[in-house]
């Protein structure tokens, strides 16, 4: 049966959610793209994460055919998240998708994710190709993960295989997940700000016996910069963000590596970094294990 052909209650529901903050070029951009999606049955739900620049009333009034939701502040990236994933549940979505504000996404970027999810067995989530916005690099691939290398992260910078395929992770700027697996697990898990809520996703999906995979046939063009430049602000929460993982997904003996590993990396970047004078850098990994054992709340970037 032709896409044409298909009534819309015959393709499971799909409700995207796009996070946004401070930022009105990039979102507008994304919906405008989103609303030329060839997929029958789909929604939006954009969620402004306390933005105090006005975009968020400029964005609600331009694209009343989303639903807009408003964070009091900046919750970061899982939290954020999760009132819009929370109303899409309530809304009976069969699959929530997770998709970047500085994206731009391709009219038939949607189908073959639904279809990989559909046709697959014990799938969680499927993610796509991901090109860097204004050229015909590849960022994302799906992407690998070495919780026994001290967390370290490793991009697919090319297409694996021309049909669908599994991997470690999927980056969360574009990831269509399964809404019986979100209900059952803790998606998105709100200990991290930002990062390592996908790689999250990934290890409870195969705890759980299901699998993420990517379809070379979905691609999107993605504004993210490539830049190799550590900030202190990201650097806490690299630091911080693996700690929580290793707290809340590994098992005694498992640990007991990832913790070796870990500061074993940490050690050397430190000795870089004071080479190089990098004060600031230290004390971010200080702040970030100190926070982690203490169950500080998450410093905020003005505090870096």
């Amino acid at each position: 049966v032709s896409h044409e052909e298909t009534e819309e209650h015959e393709w499971p529901s799909v409700t995207v959610v796009v996070l946004t903050w401070q930022n009105y070029a990039d979102t507008a951009e994304c919906l405008r793209s989103l609303e030329s999606v060839e997929y029958p049955n789909y929604s939006v739900i954009v969620v402004d994460n306390g933005s105090t620049d006005g975009s968020q009333e400029r964005l609600s009034e331009e694209f009343d055919w989303c639903t807009f939701l408003f964070n009091d502040k900046n919750l970061g990236f899982a939290r954020g998240n999760n009132p819009g994933i929370d109303r899409a549940l309530s809304r009976g979505a069969d699959y929530i998708l997770l998709l970047n504000n500085d994206t731009v996404v391709s009219p038939d970027f949607l189908m073959p994710l639904v279809e990989t999810a559909q046709n697959k067995d014990n799938v969680a989530a499927v993610g796509g190709v991901q090109y860097r916005y204004d050229t015909e690099e590849i960022l994302y691939a799906g992407s690998r993960f070495y919780p026994y290398l001290g967390g370290r992260i490793s991009p697919n910078r090319t297409v694996q295989d021309d049909e669908p395929y599994e991997v470690s992770y999927c980056p969360s700027s574009l990831l269509l997940i399964d809404s019986e697996f979100i209900r059952r697990n803790s998606i998105l898990h709100d200990g991290y700000f930002l990062g390592m809520e996908d790689v999250d996703l990934a290890v409870q999906a195969r705890q759980n016996g299901k699998r993420v995979m990517i379809d070379p046939d979905s691609t999107i063009r993605h504004k993210e910069g490539m830049t190799s430049e550590k900030s202190p602000f990201m650097t806490y929460h690299w630091v911080r963000n693996r700690l929580e993982f290793a707290s809340s997904r590994l098992s005694l003996s498992q640990k007991f590596v990832f913790y070796i590993t870990f500061f074993l990396t940490i050690i050397q970047f430190t000795l870089v970094w004071i080479y190089r004078d990098n004060d600031d850098l230290i004390e971010s990994v200080r702040l970030g294990v100190v926070d982690h054992f203490s169950g500080h709340d998450f410093r905020p970037y003005s505090y870096f």
